[in-house]
C-alpha cells in the first residue's frame, strides 16, 4: 500500500504533499505571506531517496519549510519531526 496525497494545514498556511509516478510533489500555500512567497512547489524524484543519508537530509530539509509553512514559525526540532513522519509515508 502506498499514500498517494496527503493534505496538512496550520495555522499560518497548507501543505498538499502527492505522489505522482517516481516524483513526490509538495505544494504549500501561505494564508497571509507578506514578503515571502505565497504559493511554493516543490518536487523530489523518489530516486535521490535511494541512498539513506540523502534521503534522511532531503527530507529532513523538506520538512522544515513545510513546518515554516504551515506554522508561520521557525520550530524547534520536534516541531519538524512531525512534517518528517509525515514525508516518510512517501519516501518508500
Amino acid at each position: 500500500m502506498k499514500v498517494k496525497r496527503i493534505e496538512l494545514e496550520g495555522r499560518a498556511g497548507r501543505v498538499a504533499i502527492e505522489r505522482e509516478g517516481d516524483n513526490i510533489r509538495i505544494d504549500s500555500i501561505i494564508r497571509d505571506p507578506g514578503k515571502e512567497q505565497a504559493w511554493l512547489t516543490r518536487v523530489v524524484s523518489s530516486k535521490q531517496l535511494v541512498h539513506a543519508d540523502a534521503s534522511e537530509n532531503e527530507l529532513w530539509s523538506l520538512a522544515q519549510i513545510i513546518q515554516r509553512r504551515c506554522d508561520g514559525v521557525r520550530g524547534t526540532n520536534g516541531d519538524i519531526d512531525d512534517y518528517y513522519r509525515e514525508l516518510q509515508r512517501f519516501a518508500d
